[in-house]
C-alpha cells in the first residue's frame, strides 16, 4: 500500500493519472510489474485500456442506470469473460465488501459509502496489477471515512493487491500505508515507511508538514 501524499496541487493526481495512461509525461519511463507502459524515448505509450490497472475515483463514477451486480460486473463483461466466471467473481468481491444482499438494489438507491464499496468492488473484481484510488474516501462523512479506512485496508491486505493511493490528509496516509512518498511543487522530497517520516523526517518540509 503506496501512498502520494502532499499539499493540494503538489503533483499527486497528476503521477497517478500518467500511470493510469489519463496523462502524458512529457519524459520519463512508467512500468507496471514487467510491462513497460509508457518511455518517451522508445516512443511507448500504451492507452489506458491496455494498462494492467484498476481505478476507484473521488467521485465514485457509479452508472446511475445499472444495478450493485452489474456495475460491479462490467470490467468482467469488457474483458469477455464466460457468464459463470462473472458470476462467481461477482458473488466473491460483493461478499467481501459486505453488499451480496445488495446486489439487485439499482445504484441510485444506495447511500455514499455503498456507493464507494461498489466502486472498490468493481476494481476488485478485475483482479489488475496495480489499483489505483484517487482520494477515494474524500466525500464521506469523517465518522463513516474512519471505518471506510479500516475496511479499505484490510480488503486490500487480504486480496494481496498492490495499491497506490493518492491523498493530502496525513491521518489517512499515516493510518493505511506501508510505504509514503511525500511529494512538494511537484518532487518527490522523502519516501519512507509512515514511522520513520513522522518520526525521523529528513527535510523540513516533512516535518511540519506531518508534525504535531
Amino acid at each position: 500500500f503506496f501512498t502520494l501524499l502532499g499539499p493540494s496541487g503538489c503533483g499527486k493526481t497528476s503521477t497517478l493519472r500518467s500511470i493510469a495512461g489519463l496523462e502524458t509525461p512529457s519524459k520519463g519511463r512508467i512500468a507496471i510489474g514487467a510491462q513497460c507502459v509508457y518511455e518517451q524515448q522508445a516512443g511507448i505509450n500504451v492507452p489506458t485500456h491496455s494498462r494492467d490497472i484498476a481505478m476507484v475515483f473521488q467521485s465514485y463514477a457509479i452508472w446511475p442506470h445499472m444495478t450493485v451486480w452489474q456495475n460491479v460486473a462490467f470490467p468482467l463483461d469488457v474483458l469477455k469473460l464466460s457468464r459463470d466466471e462473472t458470476r462467481r467473481r461477482v458473488g466473491e468481491v460483493l461478499e467481501m465488501v459486505g453488499l451480496a444482499a445488495l446486489a439487485p438494489r439499482s445504484a441510485t438507491m444506495l447511500s455514499g459509502g455503498q456507493q464507494q464499496r461498489v466502486a472498490i468492488a468493481r476494481a476488485l473484481v478485475r483482479r489488475a496489477a496495480v489499483m489505483l484510488l484517487d482520494e477515494p474516501l474524500s466525500n464521506l462523512d469523517a465518522k463513516l471515512r474512519e471505518q471506510m479506512r479500516i475496511e479499505l485496508r484490510d480488503l486490500l491486505k487480504r486480496v494481496g493487491m498492490t495499491a497506490i493511493y493518492v491523498t493530502h490528509d496525513q491521518e489517512e496516509a499515516l493510518m493505511l500505508s506501508d510505504r509514503i512518498a511525500l511529494m512538494h511543487a511537484g518532487k518527490l522530497v522523502e519516501i519512507d515507511s509512515p514511522r520513520n517520516l513522522y518520526l525521523q523526517p529528513s527535510t523540513v518540509f516533512g516535518a511540519t508538514f506531518l508534525g504535531a
